[in-house]
């Protein structure tokens, strides 16, 4: 089984750490770091679970290579249909139901979750725009 990533929003400092690991009485706060850690990042600070809100990493990359997470504004096109909106949760964790990780931005468009060939983009997220 893969491991699920987290990235989180610091609400006190109104930024967004590259990822988040939950510790037993705090969160340890990354910034990246491609050549370190396997990607896991650099730890950079610990934090209060009150102070920060994680967000789930899709597993899915989009057309320029960025990670997708829940909280981000996603336009995917597939054919002649497009959906576009926020990424609110990952549907299917732990991919038990056979769910897509946008199955409900691909429902409302009328996507298929089977579909191949799907253009995903990335254009900001809850935060910040991209």
């Amino acid at each position: 089984m893969s491991e699920i990533e987290f990235r989180v929003w610091h609400r006190k400092e109104q930024k967004m750490y590259y990822r988040g690991y939950q510790k037993i009485t705090h969160v340890l706060l990354c910034e990246p770091d491609p050549q370190a850690h396997q990607g896991k990042g650099i730890p950079i600070k610990h934090a209060s679970y009150a102070d920060c809100e994680f967000m789930q990493n899709t597993g899915l990359k989009d057309k320029q290579g960025r990670e997708i997470f829940e909280g981000d504004f996603v336009r995917v096109r597939w054919q002649d249909k497009t959906a576009e909106g926020i990424l609110e949760e990952v549907p299917d964790m732990f991919k038990s139901r056979g769910l897509h990780p946008l199955h409900q931005l691909l429902f409302q468009a009328g996507i298929p979750d089977k579909a191949e060939g799907l253009e995903m983009e990335v254009t900001g997220n809850r935060y910040a725009s991209s």
